[in-house]
């Protein structure tokens, strides 16, 4: 896949006519995928290539001056999906104040004109330019590429959107938020060194050293899978405090691996979240909250005996 930056101040020209769809994408859900559906299907007609315009910064964190915006599926992770899902052009704008007060008109001329598009695809309600004044009807009123534009998709009488999906991952529904984005919710970092509490009480946890900010989940006990050296191993993960013991202020998320004892502090590592089971509390006794985890382990294994291994795959 191709990553293309555009700016006002450079000279950025894609060669090969395109097939686009544009949007922020965090998430790449369903109502993305349609997206990309329809300029997989129009490129196939039209022989282009197929595109996805996106934005870098968020555009949040210059129209609205906010930083530190956790996001679902940081930006590497959603190009590694597009690029599987038959996106060949990844295509970021360089996002500014400047290009935020862009009108509709200059934005054609100066950010998607060099992009030599064939057709742009993109939502009912996209809006760009200065104040949101660019939409669907703007587009369809230039004249230099064919526009076409997907209606909403839903799930029970609701728009399936980043935000949405977002409350189901705070609110610890990641089944639901898994049907919603047609995949499961993964974290992306590293295993960094903890405390081994978890060792001495039987359980030994790989702690997740995180390397972009992400959605972060309901505090509690979740049935998962984490992919370390290659393979997939279901895992008894948790995120929170650590109330009993090892009390973290920043909060953690750590996974118990079932049947797994290999160092692999500092591998690259993927935690899934699968199923939630239990709000974290604090135990009186190390006896109790062995117990509890004893408990929350066969739930697990439970869990992955009722066909569920399909999870434990890319």
């Amino acid at each position: 896949m191709k990553v293309v930056h555009i700016n006002l101040t450079g000279t950025a020209v894609v060669e090969e006519p395109l097939t686009a769809c544009i949007g922020y994408f965090d998430g790449l859900h369903l109502g993305h995928q349609k997206l990309i559906d329809e300029v997989k299907r129009v490129a196939k007609i039209r022989n282009t290539r197929c595109a996805l315009i996106t934005f870098d910064p968020d555009p949040w964190c210059v129209i609205k001056g906010v930083r530190d915006i956790a996001h679902i599926t940081p930006m590497k992770q959603r190009m590694r999906i597009a690029e599987a899902m038959g996106i060949e052009y990844w295509i970021i704008l360089d996002f500014s104040r400047e290009m935020a007060d862009l009108t509709p008109q200059d934005f054609h001329e100066k950010v998607l004109k060099p992009l030599r598009l064939d057709t742009l695809v993109c939502g009912y309600d996209f809006h760009y330019g200065r104040k949101g004044e660019g939409n669907a009807q703007s587009l369809h009123e230039q004249t230099d590429f064919d526009v076409h534009v997907i209606d909403q998709v839903s799930s029970e009488h609701r728009k399936i959107s980043s935000s949405r999906i977002e409350e189901l991952i705070q609110e610890g529904d990641m089944e639901k938020a898994a049907r919603f984005m047609g995949r499961w919710y993964d974290m992306e970092g590293s295993v960094k060194g903890g405390s081994h509490v978890g060792r001495k009480n039987g359980f030994p946890t790989a702690n997740l050293r995180l390397q972009e900010l992400y959605v972060m989940p309901k505090k509690g006990v979740y049935v998962g899978a984490v992919k370390v050296l290659g393979t997939w191993h279901r895992a008894m993960m948790n995120v929170g405090n650590n109330p009993t013991y090892n009390y973290q202020e920043a909060g953690s998320i750590e996974a118990h691996l079932l049947d797994f004892d290999q160092d692999i502090y500092e591998e690259p590592v993927i935690f899934r979240f699968l199923s939630y089971i239990r709000e974290e509390r604090k135990f009186p006794d190390a006896r109790a909250l062995g117990e509890q985890l004893k408990k929350d382990l066969a739930t697990t294994r439970s869990y992955f005996e009722k066909g569920k291994e399909s999870a434990l795959c890319d």
